[in-house]
């Protein structure tokens, strides 16, 4: 069962104990019948091994997995 949490703006839905308020549940997000968003992806490692150093390189692919991460797209 669900409906509209007008307060808020966020669907709410009844998990046979409690309404719960804003949480959207699914298998997959599919945009223009493409799927942009599915199940999280195993964790990735932090760069930090290899015979040649690119601090640059690193910080930036460091920052994009923290986005990934905090996001929840891949497992910490």
């Amino acid at each position: 069962m669900g409906a509209l949490d007008k307060a808020s703006g966020q669907t709410a839905t009844y998990d046979g104990a409690a309404w719960v308020v804003g949480t959207v549940k699914g298998a997959k997000l599919e945009l223009a019948g493409a799927q942009v968003v599915g199940a999280r992806g195993a964790a990735v490692a932090n760069p930090n091994v290899g015979t040649v150093v690119d601090e640059e390189a690193r910080a930036a692919i460091v920052a994009i997995l923290d986005r990934l991460r905090t996001h929840g797209l891949i497992a910490p």
